[in-house]
């Protein structure tokens, strides 16, 4: 049972910017984060093969790369809060494309003109930071991001049922148009009640932001501390492994395990409740213990599942199998964004989050990798080498990916056992 204080936290950290940013999530996932999962077999509906689901996912990443500094001087002098909602609208006429595509050459181009809304990643990611003291962000991250999981254990049971049917590609379109609508509620709710944190810079001169943004940001990266770039080599080798590994659970459920989307979505609804439930006493716990020791300890729990899963047979042996991994990603994730957060002094969150990303490391079963506030400009690379290169490995040996994945984990646990973060704000 829940204590009073424990109650009482949560609440002290539920208000402001916070919890509008949680309420954005909330409605991301019950559209946006409902194709998720399935967006592979979108891409095969469309025409595409094993090989032209790595291409479509890696124009993600590439699409951000060149953006990402730009992205980052505008949070830090144009201000967090106009990025975001610039970019919700922008979100309204591409999530439109999305479900208008004729074939997936049509959802490639768009895919790629998508990464114009990477403005609001690291903007997101700095006010998120900037809103919550040191001492609670474990909390923090914990309760922005299980609430909106609790609300979207159904998601993927959702999109697993649309699909049965309506079929993959009349389903994936009605779910982008109600994603195209959420878009534009987030950024309409964002522009009223979202405060600044940052104090009003004046006028800004757009080409002399355009300039400084990317010479500032390569000062930023040379300057970074050295637990910050050793966090970077895990994240980088995290991102690779995602990437050539995302694409494909639901591809091996549905063609080797021969589960159908419709099982697939109740399994991922399983695994979001489980997570849901123990995210919030895992904040707790992330407040109170040593953040990179909890980091290391949940990487090298996961591997067993990782390598157990191409081998699993069946509806119940599969979500048996894949159940510890939800486990681990209620500790892992806000534990590496708390992390994150404690490392990055906050004048420069902007710039170095556009070079990292939120610090997110998860084990991601559920698709839409390659994006998000977890992206960054140095995780793109490895992100879109991890797309393009999955596709071949998938189709040399479907093992492989799931092997590569497991090898990353341990060596990432190994590397968090060598951080040293004292974590001053």
């Amino acid at each position: 049972m829940w204590s009073c204080e424990a109650v009482s936290s949560y609440r002290e950290v539920l208000r402001g910017n916070v919890l509008i940013i949680m309420l954005s999530n909330v409605i991301r996932q019950l559209t946006l984060f409902v194709t998720f999962p399935f967006f592979s077999l979108y891409i095969r509906a469309l025409g595409g093969s094993n090989r032209v689901i790595g291409l479509v996912n890696a124009l993600r990443p590439l699409s951000y790369m060149f953006l990402y500094p730009l992205a980052g001087g505008v949070a830090d002098a144009y201000g967090r809060v106009k990025a975001i909602v610039l970019s919700g609208y922008l979100g309204v006429a591409i999530f439109l494309l999305y479900a208008l595509a004729p074939d997936w050459r049509f959802l490639a181009a768009v895919v790629l003109i998508a990464g114009i809304r990477v403005i609001q990643f690291p903007a997101s990611s700095a006010l998120l930071a900037d809103s919550m003291p040191r001492e609670i962000r474990g909390r923090g991250y914990a309760v922005v991001t299980a609430l909106p999981s609790f609300v979207g254990i159904l998601s993927p049971f959702i999109g697993g049922y649309l699909i049965s049917l309506y079929g993959v590609e009349r389903a994936m379109r009605l779910l982008y148009i109600l994603t195209a609508i959420a878009s534009g509620v987030i950024a309409t709710i964002s522009l009223r009640y979202l405060r600044e944190t940052l104090p009003e810079r004046g006028v800004i001169n757009l080409r002399r932001l355009l300039i400084d943004s990317y010479r500032e940001f390569i000062d930023v990266v040379r300057g970074l501390p050295r637990d910050l770039r050793l966090y970077a080599l895990m994240l980088i080798l995290s991102t690779f492994s995602l990437g050539l590994s995302t694409p494909y659970w639901v591809v091996y459920a549905r063609d080797v395990i021969g589960l159908t989307p419709y099982e697939w979505g109740i399994i991922l609804t399983t695994l979001s409740l489980i997570y849901s439930i123990l995210t919030l006493p895992a904040g707790l716990i992330i407040d109170r213990y040593d953040r990179s020791r909890i980091i290391a300890l949940c990487l090298a729990a996961a591997i067993p599942s990782i390598v157990a899963f191409p081998h699993s047979r069946g509806f119940h042996q599969t979500l048996l199998i894949m159940l510890p991994i939800a486990v681990v990603n209620a500790f892992l994730s806000p534990a590496a964004g708390a992390l994150m957060a404690d490392m990055t002094p906050r004048e420069m969150r902007g710039r170095v989050m556009a070079a990292l990303g939120r610090g997110m490391l998860i084990i991601n079963y559920r698709g839409g990798g390659g994006g998000g506030p977890g992206m960054g400009f140095f995780l793109t690379i490895p992100s879109i080498l991890g797309f393009l290169l999955g596709g071949l490995i998938y189709d040399a040996n479907p093992l492989y990916p799931w092997l590569i994945l497991a090898s990353a984990a341990a060596v990432n646990s190994a590397l968090a056992l060598m951080l040293r973060v004292r974590g001053e704000d």
